[in-house]
């Protein structure tokens, strides 16, 4: 039997999980370039009035419902509904590549001798190849094969080494996206800061995810790097549809902060600090959820593990566990939750707002301030 105290906690967990499953049970989960609609978007879209209905008749196909704008797609719901779906994608990659050591010789300049150029890679600048780290190698010959199927035309994707990318299979037929998801102007929509990544990886994130030492899984451990890595510049790069987004919504208000070069007050006003806060706590109870074993209750007087019933009883107490360990300052697991909130606080918010700043400074016309170069961040990373 359980405690009435124990009784009350499980139930009351149980009514948040069937609470929440009814708001959000079965959100879509398809992958697609670009942000994401939210999944109200079409019952919003289908509850218009029959005039209203009438009026749009003669709209392609004669359905407005499924018609999608540029404005939905870059509306702020949107874009933040792609971003939560992001963070699973980050914190699974992030539990994979904890599983490996941390292998410094990987990220080791000719670690591994003269490897070679990378197959179906253009030359290097520098006229050699010998000094790749085995990261460098391997991340290079892995966005060859993407390039050759069209990855990098997508706005929100963005290669570590463009300039060893020759194009897309011309097999292919060519991907047509919004002309209008972002601005051309200053070249805002081609900036790209994965060089501070990569760097910022090597040094800061991999330390903060994996045990010292070298287990010699070698090929395992970049491949899991690459995942990484990929999932948070796609994870950073949204920052431009943030900012322009947020541009549309007061272009006199940006315009005029960017003519005095005010970055501060870009910053700030961009800056929507409860947002802020509600991804840090939703990041840390993921890393808690995703970062442990399911709990399996013992059998329980009256309830039936076999049926409905038991299943949510024992999902509802995994709940319960979960948010009690999030809470915790150091917690046991695949990985620390208050890691994955310390990487949410100190690098991937304030990336992801460094590359608004830069963006809505091309975006008005003007180079951003020099902190704000895709070689550096403007706060540093600890």
């Amino acid at each position: 039997m359980l405690s009435q105290k124990r009784h009350g906690l499980l139930v009351g967990a149980l009514i948040a999980v069937v609470c929440s499953s009814c708001c959000q049970a079965f959100a879509g989960s398809h992958n697609r370039w670009g942000p994401t609609m939210p999944n109200n978007l079409s019952k919003l879209k289908s509850s218009a009035t029959d005039a209203d209905t009438k009026d749009t008749a003669n709209t392609v196909n004669g359905d407005d419902e499924n018609k999608v704008t540029t404005a939905d797609i870059l509306s702020l719901d949107s874009i933040r509904s792609t971003l939560i779906r992001q963070e699973e994608t980050i914190i699974f990659a992030i539990i994979e590549r904890s599983q490996y050591r941390r292998n410094s010789i990987v990220y080791k300049s000719g670690g591994f001798g003269d490897m070679g150029t990378p197959f179906g890679s253009d030359p290097c600048p520098e006229g050699s190849d010998k000094n790749l780290s085995f990261l460098e190698y391997m991340l290079i010959g892995t966005e060859v094969l993407h390039c050759g199927v069209r990855r990098y035309t997508s706005p929100e994707e963005h290669a570590f080494f463009p300039e060893r990318l020759s194009g897309a299979n011309k097999a292919l037929p060519t991907l047509d996206f919004p002309s209008d998801l972002l601005s051309n102007a200053g070249g805002a929509s081609s900036i790209n800061f994965n060089p501070i990544l990569l760097k910022k990886y090597i040094e800061n994130i991999v330390p903060m995810i994996s045990n010292d030492g070298d287990d010699e899984q070698h090929g395992s451990t970049v491949l899991a790097d690459i995942t990484v890595l990929q999932a948070l510049s796609r994870r950073v790069h949204y920052g431009k549809f943030v900012a322009e987004s947020k541009y549309l919504s007061d272009p006199e208000g940006y315009q005029k902060l960017v003519d005095a070069g005010d970055a501060e007050g870009v910053m700030a006003l961009l800056t929507n600090a409860v947002v802020e806060a509600k991804v840090l706590r939703r990041a840390r109870m993921k890393a808690a959820t995703y970062g442990r074993e399911p709990l399996i209750l013992p059998e329980i007087e009256g309830v039936d593990q076999s049926e409905d019933t038991g299943l949510v009883a024992a999902a509802a107490a995994s709940a319960v566990v979960a948010t009690i360990e999030a809470m915790k300052a150091h917690t046991e697991g695949k990985v620390d939750p208050a890691v994955i909130e310390a990487l949410y606080k100190d690098f991937i918010i304030p990336l992801t707002k460094d590359i608004e700043v830069a963006y809505l400074f091309r975006r008005c016309g003007r180079d951003p301030p020099p902190e704000y170069a895709p070689d550096r961040m403007s706060i540093e990373f600890l």
